[in-house]
């Protein structure tokens, strides 16, 4: 895992925002880190091990949907519980700066995480 220490810098600054602020109902829970070691000749791994969304991305649930377009219900609660995330980041000062689909995860119980 060959990085800059400005690029480790920030991934250390990562681990420590996901370690202090996924303690809540619409963040994804952060449990650890590891690296896993690659042959020579390979860059290692960094992994992360967050808690498990099995529904997938909003993404996902978007593109799976007949005609592409979610009802206007199941955007609300979306928007709601996104809002109820970025509120718990926003009350720590921490600003999340990639909302989108993708990093938006649902898990099977319709929770919905950042």
């Amino acid at each position: 895992m060959d990085v800059t220490e400005d690029e480790e810098e920030e991934i250390k600054q990562e681990i420590n925002m996901l370690k202090k602020y996924s303690h809540h109902r619409n963040i994804a829970t952060y449990y650890g880190a590891f690296v896993k070691k690659s042959p020579p000749g390979n860059d290692d791994q960094l992994w992360l091990v967050m808690e498990f969304c099995g529904a997938g991305s909003v993404t996902d649930l978007v593109k799976n949907t007949k005609g592409n377009a979610l009802k206007e219900d199941c955007i609300a609660y979306v928007c709601r519980e996104i809002l109820r995330g970025l509120a718990h980041l926003h009350a720590h000062k921490v600003i999340h700066r990639d909302i989108k689909g993708q990093n938006v995860l649902l898990t099977e119980n319709a929770e919905v995480k950042l």
